[in-house]
This record gives C-alpha cells, sequence and structure tokens, in this order.
C-alpha cells in the first residue's frame, strides 16, 4: 500500500488490545521491547560476508519508549526531529529510527513533520538488540500513526533493509530465526518466570566476535568444538511450559569466543549461577548475561547483590507475541 500525501494525515492511532501502543491526544507512544538469544547457533558464512544463524530469540518485558509526533518545525530546520534521553546515541542518519522514519516518510509521501523521542532502558550495544528493537517500534509507529495499514509481513520486509533483528522485533514474543535472521517461525509462547539481566561495561565489537569466530576451529578449542544442539528440546520445553527444561537448553556459540576476550562475562554467568539461577547464558555477542530463576524473591536477592558492583542490572520477565 502506497498512500499518497492527502491521505497521509496524522490521526490519533487505534490500539486495540496491544499494550505496546498508547494514543494520547494526536500522538503514538510505543514500547521497543529488548530480546535474548536462548539458543544462538553460527553456520555456515555466506557469499555477502554475513553468516546464516539458527537462533531462539525470546522478547523481554524490559523496553525502551518512543513517542511519535507531528510538529511545527522552527523555519530553516529539517522536518524530521529525533531526540533521545541518552546523550551518547546519535540523532541523525547514524540512529536506525531516523532512516527508517526517513524511509518511511520516503516510500508513503508522509509530508507531514515528524518528532520522535526515546527513552531509552534498554543498554546500548549490549546484546539486547536495542537499537533493532528501537527502529522495529519507529516503523510499527508510524505504521499506526498515519494509518497506512501495512501488515505484519509488509512492515518485517521493510524492517530488514535496517537489520537482521529488526524484523523480530517486528512482533517479539518467541521465535525461531534463521537465515540473518530474517527466516521467522513462531514457537509455542514462553511461560511466564522472572529473569535477572546484567550488562557489564565492557564494549564489545560484534563484527571482532565473528572475524574470531571464522579464524577458530583449533583442536583445543574445547567447547567451541562441541556441536550446538538442536532447537527441539527447546521447543518441547517451551510447548510444557518447562521453566528448568528451557534453561537447561541455554547455548549460544559465541560465548566460547566473547568470553575468551572478555572472561568476566564467564565470571557474571558462573556468579548467577551461584546466586540460585536455573540456567544462564550470555545473550548475542554480549556482554549482556541472563538467568531464569524460579520465583521472584530469588531473582530479586540476586538482582540485589549484583547490583553492588555492577550498574546495568534487571528484573524482568518474558514478553509475549505483539502484533502490529
Amino acid at each position: 500500500m502506497r498512500p499518497n500525501s492527502q491521505n497521509a494525515n496524522i490521526h490519533t492511532a487505534i490500539c486495540g488490545k496491544n499494550p505496546r501502543l498508547y494514543p494520547v491526544g494526536g500522538f503514538v507512544q510505543i514500547k521497543a521491547f529488548s530480546k535474548i538469544n536462548l539458543i544462538l547457533e553460527v553456520l555456515e558464512r555466506r557469499p555477502d560476508g554475513y553468516h546464516n544463524l539458527r537462533s531462539v530469540m525470546q522478547s523481554l518485558a524490559l523496553h525502551d519508549t518512543l513517542t511519535i509526533k507531528p510538529h511545527t518545525p522552527a523555519k530553516g530546520t529539517p522536518p524530521l526531529r529525533l531526540t533521545c534521553d541518552n546523550p551518547s546515541l546519535p540523532t541523525d542518519e547514524g540512529n536506525l529510527v531516523f532512516r527508517a522514519a526517513q524511509y518511511m516518510a520516503e516510500a508513503y509521501a508522509i509530508s507531514q513533520p515528524l518528532s520522535i523521542h526515546i527513552e531509552k532502558r534498554i543498554p546500548v550495544a549490549a546484546g539486547l538488540g536495542g537499537g533493532s528493537s528501537d527502529c522495529a517500534a519507529a516503523l510499527v509507529g508510524i505504521n499506526r500513526c498515519f494509518g497506512l495499514g501495512l501488515d505484519r509481513d509488509a512492515l518485517r520486509e521493510a524492517g530488514l533493509r535496517f537489520g537482521a533483528d529488526v524484523p523480530f522485533c517486528i512482533t517479539g514474543g518467541t521465535m525461531l530465526a534463521q537465515g540473518t535472521g530474517e527466516i521467522l517461525t513462531e514457537l509455542p509462547p514462553h511461560p511466564d518466570c522472572w529473569i535477572v539481566l546484567a550488562c557489564l561495561p565492557i564494549p564489545v565489537s560484534t563484527g571482532e566476535i565473528f572475524r574470531q569466530v571464522d579464524a577458530k576451529a583449533q583442536p583445543d578449542d574445547g567447547p567451541e568444538s562441541t556441536p550446538a544442539p538442536g532447537v527441539g528440546p527447546m521447543g518441547e520445553a517451551l510447548k510444557k511450559g518447562d521453566i528448568p527444561g528451557i534453561a537447561k537448553e541455554f547455548f549460544n556459540a559465541l560465548a566460547p569466543v566473547t568470553t575468551r576476550m572478555h572472561p568476566e562475562i564467564d565470571g557474571l554467568i558462573a556468579q548467577l549461577r551461584e546466586l540460585g539461577a536455573l540456567g544462564a547464558a550470555m545473550s548475542g555477542s554480549g556482554p549482556s548475561v541472563f538467568g531464569y530463576f524460579e520465583n521472584k524473591a530469588a531473582a530479586s536477592a540476586a538482582e540485589h547483590i549484583l547490583k553492588k558492583t555492577i550498574k546495568s542490572v534487571f528484573l524482568t520477565r518474558p514478553e509475549r507475541m505483539r502484533l502490529p
């Protein structure tokens, strides 16, 4: 659907039962959920330089919030204005939200000047999909805000322009992601549980991690040589609502590489287990680590202890599927 500018007038979004979107007057607020990788397998390298992956991805309740609204720009200022409460993030073409908004305006002839504000809670460059989720939220929010009528598949196709994780973040929930992340298969919804999420203040380069993955395969590499488990047992545990069974199947093929470069991540995984986690693992290429707990009391106690030495620690839960 390509509406012309006459049909692209701003209106209050009608959100139904979708808790991601909150219509307030003439603007939309939308939650951008974080994600973790319950399983992350790295397969063959593709001709385009990327790797095929197989990953079980799960949205978490920890989220950023985007506010999207029309505005009247001052004379001589650009029609698209992006602001963020985290001054370390760019607010121009260096931000995926800005680029996604530019794309939507050009592709669907939106002439109304637009203002977007990002309220950040998801740690930056932490393996939690914060940038991808913000981008996805911008696409979904603009679609709703201007009544473009794009369905889930169209939004995912648009999102793939901006990153492999964006299509998943369009809807979130519990998904098997394949290819570079664009081939999505819905899995049984994740049962409710308590999750402690901790992000160490160390820089991790995803590009460098994948270069190290390509350079590995030494015979004494230990865990790196262990075949990754299939998705089957994880899928069965999800279907049964078996939290300990889910935690038992955590796997991240990037963890041996990242933890070799940053051994403190391994230390954090071990600490979470010592604090009673049913299972703990690294998300994405790091440096965030998550642990599953049997109940809120145990999770809150672990959160309290970790916060004594780590600034970015969150007590959160799984977030279920949310359609655009």
